[in-house]
Formats: structure tokens, sequence, C-alpha cells
């Protein structure tokens, strides 16, 4: 049985009857797997409308959400753009798969168009259950198209192209531009969705000096407001370090590294940015022209030029904790998601660990690449969450890296000179001290001579012996910087991996729900999936717990209040006793416990209690029926006491003074670091320390008590 198109009389071609033609059709539910599972947050496709709206030379788009915080809600995006005739509508709207702007294809206003395949399109359409499109073109003044698609008519429908849409008519006077109302939301959005639409929406052109003004966006929604009025300040000025630096046209670079008012301190030509990249020594790099700028800033020192107060302060790390990082623009508008936060694609933040004073982070520094042209060389990815990284955005992306690495080279070549001067000076200075009391010695009578002199060789060498103390110490601490430096290293590389896991346990608990059934799905894959779902969860705390703990904001020296950080530590490591099948309770005083001190340190000490005791129980040697740890605080008199107690065997096969020595562990595969951390960071703060072998829990027992801060 053939249609009306096909059902004629066979005719032979070749020696075989040919029956008709057919052709390839698509079920209704394509349009759910091309619009909502490959756009991971209903903002990307909210924003793909707004770069529609720059596409067609509007000079400014309105985005108004209605009761979206529930599902039945409406978005509006209205541009006062060139509109579409019903020929755009028909050839590029409607045409999904296939960009109707050409490569470096210009706007009369001298836009290169940014717009792609429609999928970011389709996804804001199928937010809701019915999407009005309003149209009114420039070259038909007076004229609007409507048109109104109803997904419940697809959802019925065999096949896509069965649904005819009707392109209706009407005299307006309405001046040009495009209307899209997305009705009847299928779901809520949450105010974490608002607040990834408001910024964005705030970030697509960018908070940079030299923003552009002919394109405007609007959200009417108080985040997009408070969004706005912290992004839009701009704290350029307070920059430390500025770099710039060019790809051109033949994959040549060129870098300067200027200070905050903008004199060059260093430049660096093709070969001398290049030797810094991890893929080699490049001829020349095989990618588009394009412009990095950073600006680097110190968080707790700004460079302002009026008065800084706190409200003042507190401006500047809000402003520097919104858009820090590293932005990607691609024909003058922004792409998600690099600049994110938490989306540090560059690894600066790998990288700053090895000197955190000389290298930017994504939370010390603002900047961006800017591509104009590329000739197609960079492929967004079908979710819209960046580019493939071919070879051309792998070679661009090492440019960066290289020019990064580059400024580091140079600071801290400025750096070593600096402490080169500093170590001469001192130690010119501890000769002429010596010579002074030298001399002075020799106006003293002979006869109470010989007794200074030699109190004052006893005192030297009391001096140098301090000394030799604190180089070994600091040997000690370089050791354990270079560990914590690796293990930052791994973690962030764990967190790839890890992020894929999660998501592809997702992707099969939908599809095998939707597949199976609910209750088939439950009883076949149900418990795999959440023993991986956990695990995988408890990996992403092993692997988030160094960034977190190594964070420059958690190494300021503070009054830092315990028992919030108890909390907070608590809840971080959640998986990983969870995985352990460890409980732990906290017994906190009602009372504010501050300690002078920083955030880092106290976590420090927390971390390798509660490590200890995690690795108690899952050591193959104990056989414990509990698996407790209990946190606990107190205030006694000026002083706060901090307790870690578990369940476990207790401390045996060690004395209780040598466990806080280094090496010394009471388990095969410890370190013997752990507890000498502990030991040292308390003795810094000037509290004291000391175990029990077997305490209220029946296992180990561990007091920290450190003097009392008040506010």
């Amino acid at each position: 049985m053939f249609n009306s198109t096909t059902a004629r009389r066979p005719r032979n071609v070749g020696g075989r009857d040919q029956m008709g033609t057919e052709r390839l059709r698509f079920a209704p539910e394509m349009l759910a797997r091309l619009g909502e599972e490959l756009i991971p947050h209903p903002d990307l496709g909210v924003v793909e409308l707004a770069r529609n709206a720059y596409d067609a030379d509007a000079e400014s788009c309105e985005i108004r959400l209605q009761r979206v915080g529930e599902a039945g809600g409406t978005i509006t995006v209205t541009d006062v753009g060139d509109g579409m005739t019903p020929e755009a509508i028909r050839d590029g709207f409607l045409l999904l798969g296939r960009s109707s702007k050409v490569a470096d294809s210009i706007t009369p206003r001298g836009r290169r168009k940014v717009g792609e395949k429609g999928l970011g399109r389709l996804a804001a359409l199928r937010l809701g259950r019915v999407a009005v499109v309003r149209t009114r073109p420039r070259r038909e003044p007076g004229r609007e198209y409507t048109m109104q698609i109803d997904w419940a008519r697809y959802d019925r429908a065999s096949a896509i192209e069965d649904i005819d849409l009707d392109v209706l008519s009407t005299s307006t006077n309405e001046p040009p531009g495009t209307t899209i109302e997305i009705r009847e939301l299928r779901s809520p959005l949450a105010d974490a969705d608002v607040r990834r639409l408001a910024r964005s929406l705030v970030m697509l052109t960018g908070p940079f000096p030299d923003k552009r003004d002919d394109f405007r966006i609007t959200l009417d929604a108080p985040e997009f407001t408070e969004l706005q009025r912290v992004v839009e300040p701009g704290f350029f000025e307070a920059s430390s370090y500025i770099l710039r630096a060019t790809l051109d046209e033949n994959g040549q670079v060129n870098a300067h590294l200027m200070d905050g008012a903008g004199t060059v301190l260093a430049s660096g030509d093709h070969f001398e940015v290049t030797s810094h990249s991890a893929r080699g020594v490049p001829a020349g790099y095989v990618a588009p022209a394009a412009e990095l700028e950073i600006w680097m800033f110190n968080r707790s020192r700004p460079s302002f030029s009026t008065q800084l107060t706190p409200a003042l302060r507190r401006a500047y790390v809000a402003w520097l904790d919104e858009v820090g990082g590293v932005h990607f623009y691609q024909r003058g508008l922004r792409v998600h998601p690099y600049g994110d936060r938490g989306y540090d694609w560059l690894d600066m933040n790998v990288l700053q660990k090895r000197n955190p004073e000389e290298r930017p982070g994504t939370n010390n520094s603002v900047g961006r690449i800017s591509v104009i042209s590329e000739d197609g060389q960079l492929v967004p990815k079908t979710d819209r969450s960046g580019f493939v990284e071919n070879g051309q955005f792998v070679e661009l992306k090492d440019f960066a890296r290289a020019s990064l690495e580059w400024a580091a080279d140079v600071r801290l070549q400025r750096r070593d000179e600096r402490k080169i001067q500093e170590k001469r000076k001192t130690r010119d200075k501890v000769k002429e001290t010596q010579d002074k009391v030298d001399a002075v010695l020799n106006l003293i009578p002979e006869s109470v001579r010989p007794v200074v002199q030699q109190a004052v060789r006893e005192d030297r060498a009391a001096m140098a012996e301090r000394l030799e103390t604190v180089e070994n110490d600091l040997m000690l601490y370089r050791t354990l910087s270079t560990v914590g430096t690796t293990t930052a290293v791994f973690a962030h590389e764990t967190l790839r991996p890890v992020d894929t896991i999660e998501q592809m346990i997702g992707s099969i608990a939908r599809r095998g729900t939707r597949e199976l059934g609910g209750e088939r799905y439950g009883s076949l894959l149900g418990d795999p999936v959440d023993l991986i779902r956990k695990s995988a969860a408890s990996l992403h705390t092993f692997a988030e717990l160094p960034l977190e703990l190594l964070k420059q904001r958690k190494r300021k020296l503070r009054n830092v209040e315990v028992n919030s950080v108890i909390r907070e530590l608590v809840e971080n490591f959640e998986p990983y006793f969870s995985d352990a099948q460890v409980i732990v309770s906290a017994d906190l005083t009602d009372d504010p416990v501050l300690i002078r001190s920083t955030i880092a340190s106290i976590e420090a000490i927390l971390a390798n209690f509660l490590a200890n005791s995690v690795a108690t129980f899952t050591s193959p040697e104990t056989q414990s029926a509990s698996r407790e740890v209990l946190v606990r605080t107190q205030a006694v008199d000026d002083h706060v006491v901090v307790t870690v107690l578990d369940s476990g065997p207790g401390i045996s096969g060690i004395s209780i003074d040598d466990v806080w020595k280094p090496g010394k562990s009471t388990r095969n595969e410890g370190t013997g670091m752990g507890l000498t951390i502990v030991r040292d960071i308390v003795l810094d703060l000037k509290g004291r320390v000391w175990a029990i072998e077997r305490g209220e829990l029946g296992g180990a027992e561990f007091h920290v008590s450190c003097p009392r801060a008040f506010a």
C-alpha cells in the first residue's frame, strides 16, 4: 500500500520493476532527542534566541519571564531586528540542522553572524507546550507574520513532516522585529536556572572596558539586575598585571606583559612564547587568528587609586567571583561554557598550585580569547556546550596556555631577581651587625671580655642551631607541598572522567526507564546503577577535596568559626563516609567558637583526623561491628577544644607520643605525615594536641586545644 505520491504503476528499470519512491521520515521522538536531551540547561536555548536577535541586527533584545517558577509559565523573547519574511521562516527558522548563515556572512550593521544549526532554538521552543512566533520583516513595513507551533500535534503524529504549520499574515503598527512566546512551560525554572540565564545574558557581550553598546539585552528578573550591579562597575584599573597576546593569520604569536598601568615589562616573540608549549615548539599554529587578554589581580591587596573602603573591597571581590576566568568570544558574543564558574578549561588553577603568587587562577583574573574570523575551523558541539576539540581548537587552547606560561615565567624571573637582591641585603645586614658586635666587644674591659665573648658565641651557636631546625622543617614542608601539588593535579584531572561517568549514569537511567519501564528497570538495573552513582559521588569527593583545601581565600588569616567549618567539611565528606559505611555525627557547642587561624588550617586538621578514622575502619585488619566517628567542640575557659573520637580498635603498636612524629604510622600503608601536619599547625596556633589510645567510643581519641578568639 503506497500513499498518493508513490502509488504508481510499476515501471521497468534495468530489468527490475520500480514500485515507487520513498524518503526518510522522522518520528516525533526525534524532536526530544534533538531538543531537550541535547541541551543540558534551559538557559542555553533562551540564550540562543538572544544570539538570533543579534544576527537579525537588533539593537536590543528583551526577555520576559512570567510565572516561570511553576509549570505553565511563559517566556517571551522580543527583539527590534530585521524580522523574517515567509521565505526566511521556511528556509531558515524551520530548517533544522543546516545553518543559512554562511561562515563570516556580514549583516548590514557589519556584524558577523553567530547562529548555527538551530538545535538551541528548538530546545528553547520545546520548553513549553506551545510556541508562538510573530515576526515583522523590515523589508515589508506594516506587515506581521504569525505562526503557532502546538507540540501536542507532533506528539500524536506518525512523522514530523506530516504536520503542516500555517503562517498567517496581518497588518501591524509595531516596528520591525520578532517576538517569540514560549507558553505553558513543561517544567518550572528553578532559581538556579534563572540565575544561570541571568549570568549568561549579562556576560554575553562581556564585562570588558571596550564592551559593545550596539546590542543591549534585558531580562525582567531580580537576578539579572543584581548581576548587572555586580558586573558593570568593572575593576580593571585595580589589576597588577595585564597579558596581551596575539595569534595572527600565519599562526605566529606575539605577547606583552604589562603592569596595571599599561607599561610594558616584557615582550615575547613567537619562539619565546611557544617554547613554553606542552606540545613542542610549533613553526606556526594551525588555528584561527585570535587575541588573548588577561587582567591579573591581587584579591587581598588591589591597587585602587581611591581609598579602599570595606564596601569597595566587598564589591571588588564579588566582581572577581562573578566574572573571573578566561571567557571565549566568537564574533563578538560569548560562547558557553568557557569562563563559567567551575569550568577551568585552560587548567589555570592546576598550574597556579605550582606557585600561587605568580600564576593567575580563575578567582584572581579576568580574561578573554577573541576570535573574529575562523572560516568554519571551530565546530560547535551539538549540545551548544562549546566547540568540538578538533586540531584547530586544541592549537588555539595551546596558544593561550603557552602565553600564560610565558607570562608566569617572566613574573617568576622578576620575583627571583627580587629575592636574590633581598637575600644579598639580608646577608650584608647580618655581616654588618656581627661586625658592630665584634667592635663593641673590643671596647669591653679585658677582665670581663672573655665571659661576654663566650656568651655571644653561645648565642650565635643557638641561632645557627635554630636556623638549621627551621631549614629542616622547610625541606619537610617543601616535600609535603610537592605531594599536595601532585595530588591537586591528579584530582583536577580525575574530575573530568568522573563528570562523564555521572552524566552517563543519568543517561542510562533515563533510557533504561524509557525502554524497560520503571518497574523492570528498577529490578534489573536499579541497584547496579545506584552503586555506580554512589561510587562516582565518592570519587567526586576525593577529587574536589584537595582542590577545595588549596583555595587561596582559605589561606587568609582571620577569626575562623570552627563549628561552621566542621559542618561544611563533614557535608563535603559525606559521599566518602557513605561509601565506607561510616556514620559521622557532630556534637557542637551552641556558642560560636572562634580561632585566629585560616580556614585551610582547620580543614587540614579535621581532614587528617577523619581520613585516619575511615582508613582504620576500612583496613583489612580491622573487624569492627560499628563504624562511628564523633566530632565534638567545647569552649573551655579561653580555649576551644576540638575532639575527634571513633569506635575503631584504638591506637596500638606505637607509643602515644610517637603518633605525632613524621614517618610514624599505625598502618602499614600510612605515610606518617598526617598527624605531624596536625601537630605543627596546632603549635603554630599556640595550641596543644594529645591523644588517648582507647576513649569514650572504644577507639582512638584526638584532642586539639587552641586559644579562643573573640570578635
